[in-house]
């Protein structure tokens, strides 16, 4: 039977050979040192072998039979114990073993033998020992918040992203992040395995239906070598209002703007129009002298001249197109 710390209570084999009684105790873990084994740590078994029979048991030896990958151990695996010479004897034996930098976290077991005989009764009795072996301790924190969109607004679906960093040295497991928003969406989220300084995201997708500065409590919970853990925290989240659509209002007056603006010079050019189909229609030489005013040209070329003539003519005939049209 083995207690909280791995030591084995004595064990008592009691046989009958004839009709002598024999009493012999098997062996007992009787200290790991020390009590608390992390990797890349040294540390010692002792083991005690014990007669409380009246007769001397002979052959008797202890045996590790096997170690886990990651211990290893400078003594013998097979140890013959002296002979016991008198009853009621005692034996005392210790192994100093080492846990190596590789090595997991987690309880690792060594299977040992105890043999011995008395008379022409063989006895082999095998057992284990438990190791515990401690790694470093994990430690989370929220690295960093994120909304999405950056200004979050009410009605609108909001993507609230949380970093969550493991800044310790062990590693965390079963990483699960809560948190208590007020809204309707996702509250609970999961990463799975945090290693040291690495981080990971969680996300909650949520429609908020009121407006105002929100504290959320946040929940994260793990487990590392020293069993499970859990950090309460609280971020602060403001909601706003929903925002005016101020790039489809400028657009709408912008086409607005537009409007009145073709609108007044479409009916300029159409006045304008108008005048001169008048003019040309009441006969009136002034307006048709003043139609064209040239400026005073010095030095006129004879290309520029024919330029300045042809589009006169042009002008001309197109006025008399125009009267011919509505006099019609």
């Amino acid at each position: 039977m083995e207690n909280k710390d791995n030591i084995r209570e004595p064990e008592i084999q009691i046989l009958e050979i004839g009709r002598v009684m024999l009493q012999l105790i098997k062996r007992v873990v009787s200290d790991i040192s020390p009590s608390s084994i992390g990797i890349g740590d040294e540390f010692t078994i002792g083991i005690h072998i014990e007669n409380c029979g009246e007769t001397l048991p002979q052959n008797v030896s202890f045996e590790i039979l096997s170690l886990p990958t990651h211990i290893s151990i400078k003594e013998p695996l097979i140890n013959k114990i002296p002979k016991i010479q008198y009853a009621n004897s005692e034996r005392f034996l210790v192994f100093h073993m080492k846990v190596d930098n590789e090595a997991k976290s987690g309880t690792h077991i060594i299977k040992t033998r105890l043999s011995y005989s008395s008379g022409s009764v063989e006895i082999i009795k095998d057992e284990e020992i438990s190791i515990d072996v401690i790694g470093d301790e994990a430690e989370l924190s929220i690295a960093s918040i994120k909304t999405s969109p950056v200004l979050p607004y009410k009605g609108e679906t909001v993507e609230l992203t949380l970093r969550i960093e493991n800044f310790g040295d062990g590693t965390a497991n079963a990483v699960k992040v809560y948190a208590d928003h007020p809204f309707q969406g996702i509250k609970e989220s999961f990463i799975g395995t945090l290693n040291s300084d690495e981080d990971g995201p969680v996300v909650f997708t949520f429609i908020p239906k009121k407006v105002g500065d929100f504290e959320i409590p946040v929940k994260i919970s793990y487990k590392d070598d020293f069993g499970d853990n859990e950090i309460q925290t609280k971020i602060n989240l403001t909601i706003l209002r929903k925002k005016t659509n101020w790039v489809l209002i400028l657009f709408l007056i912008a086409i607005i703007v537009f409007a009145v603006w073709g609108f007044r010079n479409y009916a300029k050019l159409k006045r304008t129009k108008n005048k001169i189909i008048h003019q040309l229609l009441s006969g009136e030489p002034k307006e048709e002298t003043e139609e064209i005013k040239t400026p005073e040209i010095t030095a006129e070329t004879d290309e520029e001249k024919k330029k300045r003539e042809k589009k006169e003519k042009r002008i001309k005939e197109f006025k008399r197109d125009i009267l011919k049209k509505h006099k019609k």
